[in-house]
């Protein structure tokens, strides 16, 4: 069998910026991929999950991915991917599936009925590589299909071999990951050579005995909330270089599209008024954007005292491109304000503090999403509200075939 040489990426989460700069550094950050694919000749690319951060992305983000998705079709370079968290949809009403459709991406999740059990059927790559995928799903359900997994023949299967899958692993959690949902390791087939991960953002390589290497490459770039962006500015994104012949080495290579600062300060003990005078600018900030993390408890004063504008204008002159202030971790004397990092953050906030576990957040987003969808053109008001109903029905069936099979192991 021939070596194989691919890129493994994950998590760009096109769309999950809103501010200008980042929005073009989640692109750069994606032509960054497609650039170094071609030029080093790889035989495929590996995306394991959330290229998008919706299912549903703005049309400018949607363009942007099908630029760059035909530029590797147009240097004869496939591109093998599994659903992400984000990018699934139990209606498969997903731009995946457009892209897919369209020729740009080919979904490696190939599952088949084995008695009780799921199999998976490979989908055969470049010099007669064998690649399985398992998707991600909402809050982790995709867990009750690995217990169903039938392993043994996967395992058994001759050649070169790659699991593709977006979930992590009980026994690699560490950090701010640690509580993340999760699959053991007992759940993945043995002895495939390559297990391209996604989902956890933060880079993991890791030679496992008796299955091979396991690797997570992280954010392409900045992946979608407060945290990530923290991470960013530290780690910056990036994706894998895999060469996998009688052994497999990786190399990882790191991107830093934007150049962010994070300016992090405690307002423990002051007044609204000092602590503005804490917030000021120290040094210069040229070329970079600056997010600025307001956190602690205000003695005197109110968190409204703490002034965007004059944040804004501050550091601008001290040289940054762009400002981003993000006030969730701040307080005083008054009720806590809540601020979130993007308007999507915000609304699952509000949504953690109101449902009280009636229903979890990701079900009542995704049922959200259905009720914002506009009529498409020549549809009826009848057939606008069927549609809508079927697309919420879908969520439901699947949360109640998730039920059944936790209470059937």
């Amino acid at each position: 069998m021939e070596t194989v040489a691919f890129a493994h990426a994950a998590d760009a989460h096109i769309g999950a910026q809103e501010r200008i700069f980042m929005k073009e550094g989640e692109k750069k950050a994606l032509s960054d991929l497609v650039d170094a694919c071609i030029r080093d000749r790889v035989d495929f690319l590996i995306f394991s999950g959330d290229l998008f951060d919706s299912n549903v992305p703005s049309m400018s983000a949607a363009t942007a991915v099908a630029h760059e998705l035909k530029r590797l079709k147009e240097a004869g370079i496939p591109v093998y991917e599994v659903h992400g968290s984000h990018d699934n949809s139990p209606t498969h009403s997903s731009m995946i599936e457009v892209l897919e459709g369209a020729g740009l991406l080919i979904n490696v999740y190939r599952p088949v009925h084995s008695g009780d059990l799921m199999g998976l059927e490979p989908v055969i790559g470049p010099n007669g590589v064998k690649i399985y995928g398992m998707p991600g799903l909402r809050e982790g359900r995709e867990k009750e299909y690995y217990a169903l997994l039938e392993r043994g023949t996967i395992e058994k299967e001759p050649g070169k071999k790659i699991f593709v899958f977006h979930s992590a692993i009980e026994e690699f959690r560490a950090g701010r990951f640690a509580k993340m949902e999760a699959i053991p390791l007992s759940y993945f087939p043995k002895g495939l050579g390559y297990y391209a991960g996604g989902h956890v953002h933060q880079q993991i390589i890791r030679d496992v005995e008796g299955y091979g290497v396991i690797a997570y490459p992280g954010m392409l770039f900045a992946g979608w909330g407060v945290e990530d962006l923290q991470d960013y500015s530290i780690n910056g994104g990036g994706f894998l270089m895999v060469n996998m012949g009688e052994s497999v080495n990786v190399e990882p290579i790191k991107n830093s599209p934007v150049a962010l600062e994070v300016v992090s300060r405690n307002a423990d003990g002051l007044s609204s008024e000092d602590y503005m005078k804490k917030l000021e600018p120290s040094k210069d900030y040229s070329g970079k954007v600056v997010l600025i993390r307001l956190g602690g408890h205000l003695s005197s004063g109110r968190v409204a005292d703490i002034s965007s504008v004059y944040l804004r204008n501050a550091y601008t002159k001290a040289g940054a491109i762009d400002v981003m202030i993000n006030r969730g971790d701040l307080s005083g004397p008054e009720r806590k304000i809540l601020r979130a990092g993007s308007a999507s953050q915000l609304e699952e906030e509000i949504m953690k503090q109101n449902l009280k576990g009636q229903i979890k957040p990701d079900v009542a987003k995704a049922l959200l999403d259905i009720l914002s969808r506009e009529k498409m053109e020549g549809e009826t008001d009848s057939d606008y509200e069927d549609r809508l109903i079927k697309e919420a029905e879908l969520i439901l069936e699947d949360i109640l075939r998730s039920k059944k099979l936790r209470r059937s192991n």
